[in-house]
């Protein structure tokens, strides 16, 4: 085999190295999500009168289960990194998921769901140029 030819070899079979990592990445890419789950929030349990003590013993135990079935639905996604859990007005959690992730998340029946997120930079009043992240809703479904 000749130099030129053996070099060639070479740099196929190393392009196809690092081709291969390359292509895993961009399958398993993580993007921000919110996941909005059936159940209504802590907030749908005020009675319109006296508004609602979140420390109630009511309060308490409907915000253990909206938790319980956060936990239920993020079992299905075990290795996907949480940003924000939300049981007061909303009744979900904010998370880098992929895309299989979230095909798996949109299948379950306990989720309404699942749009994808994004991060606005704000800044302070001061105009200091602090920014801050949040993850909200970019469409309905």
């Amino acid at each position: 085999m000749s130099a030129f030819r053996l070099s060639i070899a070479i740099l196929a079979g190393m392009a196809g190295i690092h081709a291969l990592p390359v292509t895993a990445q961009a399958a398993a890419a993580r993007l921000s999500y919110l996941v909005q789950l059936r159940a209504p929030p802590l907030a749908s349990q005020a009675d319109g009168v006296h508004g609602l003590d979140t420390n109630s013993d009511a309060a308490r135990r409907y915000t253990a289960q909206l938790e319980a079935q956060q936990r239920a639905v993020l079992a299905l996604v075990p290795d996907a990194p949480v940003q924000y859990r939300y049981t007061v007005t909303f009744n979900g959690f904010a998370a880098m998921l992929t895309r299989a992730e979230v095909a798996r998340l949109q299948a379950s029946p306990d989720v309404a769901r699942v749009s994808p997120g994004t991060v606005e930079h704000t800044q302070d009043g001061g105009g200091n140029g602090n920014e801050k992240m949040q993850a909200r809703p970019q469409d309905q479904r």
